[in-house]
């Protein structure tokens, strides 16, 4: 068994919403004649330089502030809109087109979720943060209770005010920094199974992904 496709994005919509499957059509009928089953991922971990020239935004910012430049991979933001629904569309696309391909025996989503960028610090993953706490707490009391916000000064009085733990002269807030893990851990996630819902329209093969198990940075890999 081979994995395909993982990086390929920009060869397979080379244009947003134009797709060529010419060239994986003759891969997978090439392996099927060999005896060679295939793990058909997407390829959603490296998206297209017309993705970020269209959706600039949706670049990863760190910590600092620095937003990630193309020419890498896990550069995208996994709060973004534009990059989930992006990230649907191709992989309902393999999957309409490959999900009864004989030679496919299982899906490959993505790609390390987590590495080598889990964490996004930019403005859309900060309202995502916000939607987040609001659904965990309910109410500001609730927040500031849970983190003991009184210590230097850290109370909120309204939900716009609450921010990432980006980076700050001294430690950050411990009991905000666990949940930031857990909001990126379920950010990761939410995007895993909005790919595998797609393929499952269409296709009845084990749908997985890849784990760095010895550099689960941001992920909980039992969950």
């Amino acid at each position: 068994m081979v994995s395909v496709g993982i990086f390929s994005w920009a060869l397979l919509e080379p244009e947003e919403g134009v797709y060529d499957f010419a060239w994986l059509d003759d891969l997978l009928d090439l392996l099927q004649e060999g005896g060679i089953a295939v793990d058909l991922a997407t390829p959603t971990v490296s998206p297209p330089a017309w993705f970020f020239a269209t959706y600039p935004h949706a670049r990863v910012r760190d910590a600092d502030g620095v937003v990630m430049g193309f020419g890498s991979r896990g550069m995208a933001s996994h709060s973004s809109p534009e990059y989930r629904e992006a990230c649907i569309r191709i992989a309902d696309k393999l999957a309409e087109r490959y999900g009864k391909h004989p030679a496919v025996a299982m899906w490959h989503v993505h790609n390390e979720y987590g590495v080598p960028v889990g964490e996004d610090f930019s403005e859309q993953s900060v309202r995502a943060w916000r939607r987040w706490l609001h659904d965990r707490y309910q109410s500001l009391e609730a927040l500031n209770h849970a983190w003991g916000t009184a210590f230097w000064g850290q109370h909120y009085a309204r939900w716009e005010h609450v921010v990432a733990p980006a980076r700050t002269p001294t430690v950050v807030n411990p009991a905000m920094k666990l949940d930031w893990a857990r909001f990126t851990d379920d950010q990761l996630r939410e995007c895993f199974r909005a790919e595998r819902d797609a393929i499952r329209a269409h296709a009845h093969q084990p749908i997985t992904t890849n784990f760095m198990a010895h550099q689960s940075w941001n992920t909980d890999l039992w969950k």
